[in-house]
């Protein structure tokens, strides 16, 4: 028995694998912006076998694809897994112009009114953040959402919406341009893991965006209509604060969009938080309840929490808009806003309420949309 296997293993290293068994394995190589298996998209444009020596071409939509290493990577490290490889090289080419364009129209389905994920067909849930002042940490709830999310399993992308204070790409730390294809635009991959896009990606750091309500809203349609979003589980829409006319825009362009009330626990944040959460509703978007973020401080000798800015917020909130409260956040004395530490360490006093937020908005069924009186 032991010479038979012997005698099957070195037929495997002479005779090699097939190309079937090849491609089949390639199918579970994804474009790491994209998405989608590189044989599905035509990006693989030859399969040589010698032996166990394996030469995959893979055409690349740009001759200056910024994540070539990963798909590099990614090829190799499948392709071992296949039995009697035992060596991968990859070629790289770029697609011709009328191959690339056919791969865009394929991702925009043809149609560049409105992305897939923000259409009422689409297994798709729209969470917008909002909050009636700025300054109460809705950003830091927007991506850590997203974070926790991502924590339970789901797939998770960020759109941010808060074109004149833009914070994503700083707190993500991921300050790049994004990659654009024919006029399609690629969400940007952080080193978290997290994707999104954002206003702030497109022009140079500190520049300030001086724009007019009527440009705002073209921008964002831009962003809602030539990002290739595909279709995750979520994304998560950083709004503006306050109520003005961007909430609906939202409201008009994705009519399934859900909305998540931010405010402090002072009576000034919540005074105004209830006029966002009533605009919210008023232009139809579905209410999931209410984050008290900045909600106490954990001693750190006894554990006691400590209601530092006092207050009631997140309960007056949520009781003038007939919602409740999904969770409380608390400050740590380490919380830092440097770039690309805005997320709370994973198992922290903060993460977990991160997580039970997650778990009660993905649990959460079609709700009636609220009407306020």
């Amino acid at each position: 028995m032991a010479n038979l296997f012997r005698r099957r293993e070195e037929k495997l290293r002479q005779d090699g694998p097939t190309e079937d068994a090849v491609r089949e394995a390639l199918r579970d190589v994804r474009d790491p912006e994209i998405g989608r298996d590189i044989v599905s998209l035509n990006m693989v444009r030859g399969i040589e076998i010698d032996g166990g020596r394996v030469r995959v071409g893979v055409a690349l939509t740009t001759a200056g694809c910024p994540l070539k290493h990963r798909i590099t990577k990614d090829v190799t490290d499948r392709l071992k897994m296949v039995e009697g490889v035992s060596e991968v090289d990859v070629d790289f080419g770029v697609m011709t112009d009328a191959d690339r364009q056919n791969l865009m129209n394929s991702l925009s389905g043809g149609e560049r009114e409105i992305a897939s994920a923000f259409r009422d067909e689409s297994k798709t849930r729209i969470v917008a953040v909002v909050s009636g002042k700025g300054g109460v940490g809705k950003s830091t709830v927007a991506v850590n959402l997203a974070a926790a999310l991502q924590r339970a399993g789901k797939t998770v992308q960020i759109l941010d919406a808060d074109v004149h204070g833009a914070s994503v790409p700083v707190m993500l730390g991921a300050l790049q341009k994004p990659n654009v294809i024919d006029g399609v635009i690629f969400p940007i991959e952080s080193p978290t893991g997290l994707k999104f896009i954002s206003m702030g990606n497109f022009v140079g750091e500190g520049q300030a965006i001086i724009w007019r309500a009527p440009i705002v809203n073209k921008a964002l349609a831009q962003l809602m209509r030539d990002v290739y979003w595909g279709e995750p589980d979520f994304v998560i829409v950083d709004m503006p604060p306050g109520t003005g006319d961007v909430a609906l825009t939202v409201a008009q362009m994705i009519p399934k969009a859900e909305a998540l009330v931010v405010t402090t626990p002072q009576a000034d944040a919540a005074r105004v938080a209830v006029k966002a959460g009533k605009m919210a509703v008023q232009a139809h978007l579905k209410l999931d309840g209410v984050v008290e973020n900045m909600s106490y401080a954990e001693c750190p000798e006894c554990g006691h929490e400590m209601r530092i800015f006092g207050g009631d917020g997140g309960e007056r909130v949520a009781a003038e808009l007939g919602s409740r409260i999904l969770g409380r956040i608390p400050i740590l004395p380490d919380t830092t806003g440097e770039p690309g530490r805005c997320l709370f360490e994973e198992g922290s006093s903060p993460a977990r309420a991160f997580d039970e937020i997650a778990a009660s908005i993905a649990s959460m069924k079609v709700r009636k949309r609220i009407q306020v009186l």
